[in-house]
């Protein structure tokens, strides 16, 4: 995020549904819909976009993204990056610190002791944990070195779960009208 003209550029990622390939016809689409802005990528099976939005906030910035990016009805936007589900890596990296450093944190051998448990992975080699708990934590432990970060976290997962819950109700009421058709 940097300063430009009394607004800010903030710095995201959209993950896209609906098509899996990069076409001039789909660049151009993104670019007439307000999306100059940004870059597009494809990866790990997935489409995504990169953002340098000039806006007043991080909420504005996304909402108009994803609506910029949703004029093309063959497109949906998935997820907004960075999410909150993150490993132990992730959260070094994120917050600057090493990664022996944030073990030592989750074990209790440096901090207060009480790191935010795993939301999944306890029972395989890959722990995963919610980047707004752990920066909650972090924060006031007094050990975030970026103090943004956390409302940052809150922001961006708040979309994603109105986009999950968006999807969820879709699908459940497509399940919904083909158990009628059945009928």
């Amino acid at each position: 995020m940097s300063i430009k003209n009394n607004q800010l550029i903030f710095n995201f990622t959209l993950v896209l549904r609906g098509m899996n390939k990069i076409t001039s016809q789909l660049e151009d689409s993104l670019y007439e819909s307000g999306c100059d802005d940004a870059m597009v990528h494809s990866g790990n099976g997935s489409l995504y976009l990169t953002f340098d939005r000039l806006d007043t906030s991080l909420e504005k910035a996304v909402s108009t993204a994803i609506k910029d990016v949703e004029k093309n009805k063959k497109l949906e936007v998935a997820v907004v990056e960075p999410a909150d589900f993150v490993t132990v890596a992730e959260i070094a990296r994120r917050a600057g610190y090493s990664r022996e450093y944030i073990r030592k944190l989750i074990k209790g051998e440096r901090g207060n002791g009480d790191f935010p448990a795993p939301l999944a992975g306890s029972s395989s080699t890959t722990l995963i944990y919610s980047w707004v708990e752990v920066t909650s934590w972090l924060s006031v432990s007094n050990i975030l070195k970026n103090n943004d970060a956390l409302k940052m976290a809150k922001i961006i997962k708040q979309f994603n779960d109105q986009l999950n819950n968006r999807r969820v109700f879709l699908n459940s009421n497509s399940v919904k009208s083909k158990r009628v058709e059945r009928i």
